[in-house]
């Protein structure tokens, strides 16, 4: 039996497969693109078998193949475009075919081969102008109000996931992922939006100055530990709840990060834009969002997220010294 992730080779998705195959588990990478060499030989090191399956999550024949070869018997839905403002207006029917339709065929695709479980990966942008009220934005009291068509389509395919649930009997649970950043985070051709950290980091190995249009206050959460998060809602046997939030639960700020990165790259330095178009990191939001409640997450996961700024930095920083630059080639 093995786990099919979609969107494998992606960012999120190598984290997950990381995680996954460090437990043994068999992992099936379902992708357009092959995964890049740096993230084979990552991969290679691990206890668990990884293989990549070219397919579309578009394709209900290219689905049912791979679950039907590999004996699929859980499927963790990652694959997204995650647009700018640029390419909401340009592609904005091409973002709503995959992000949403996506899903409806990866649901279809699961119901159809009785899968076990399905963790649908949704995103706290569905929480939109609801963002700024709730200090901490919880799945139970602070309803999603969704301003982008990301936000907007990953909170319509997070209900028809959970109306597949109750409709069909299925085993399927929602996990809102936050700001995230870490390894593998790169430029993809579909991830826009990149990290505050993301940005900051490169600016600083590339020793130049980064211009933040703010401090960028946020709660973080590290790559890492969304991958043991999403690992621990699949080991878990019985869960009370069909939606949660996977942050880290430790606010900071991209200043805060770049006052560390000063300290490892002397040739680097960073300050606050005087004005929003002298900056030349993007936060994507016009201010930020409150942090996402993780109690369901600790509580009923059993999941305690460990990566606080000092140690997301400490283990960034080993990853970064492992790999080649291939991560700060924006083309």
């Amino acid at each position: 039996m093995a786990v099919l992730i979609t969107g494998g080779t992606g960012f999120i998705g190598v984290n997950i497969a990381e995680e996954l195959a460090d437990e043994g588990q068999e992992v099936i990478l379902l992708a357009r693109k092959p995964p890049l060499p740096e993230v084979t030989d990552s991969l290679e090191q691990r206890k668990g078998k990884t293989i990549f399956f070219k397919g579309d999550i578009l394709d209900p024949d290219s689905l049912d193949q791979v679950i039907r070869t590999y004996a699929v018997d859980t499927i963790i839905h990652s694959a997204v475009i995650t647009p700018d403002d640029e390419r909401e207006k340009n592609e904005s029917k091409m973002i709503a075919q995959v992000n949403y339709m996506g899903s409806i065929e990866v649901l279809e695709a699961a119901k159809r081969a009785q899968v076990q479980k399905v963790l649908y990966l949704s995103s706290g942008s569905v929480y939109g102008d609801a963002s700024y009220g709730d200090p901490w934005l919880s799945e139970e009291s602070t309803f999603p109000r969704p301003n982008a068509l990301y936000g907007i389509n990953k909170f319509a395919g997070e209900r028809a996931a959970v109306r597949y649930r109750e409709i069909f009997d299925m085993n399927i649970i929602v996990g809102r992922v936050g700001g995230v950043f870490g390894p593998w985070e790169r430029y993809t051709g579909v991830r826009d939006t990149l990290s505050g950290p993301f940005f900051a980091t490169r600016f600083a190995v590339l020793g130049e100055t980064a211009v933040l249009p703010r401090p960028g206050c946020k709660d973080w959460v590290y790559s890492r530990d969304i991958a043991k998060s999403a690992a621990a809602m699949l080991a878990a046997d019985t869960l009370s709840y069909d939606v949660y939030n996977l942050s880290s639960g430790y606010v900071w700020t991209v200043a805060e990060w770049c006052e560390k990165l000063k300290e490892a790259f002397p040739s680097f330095d960073y300050r606050i834009a005087d004005s929003d178009h002298e900056a030349n990191i993007d936060l994507f939001e016009v201010k930020d969002r409150n942090p996402l409640l993780i109690d369901r997450l600790k509580d009923d996961v059993g999941y305690t997220p460990i990566f606080d700024l000092d140690r997301s930095f400490s283990d960034y920083m080993e990853w970064i010294e492992g790999t080649t630059k291939f991560w700060v080639n924006p083309s």
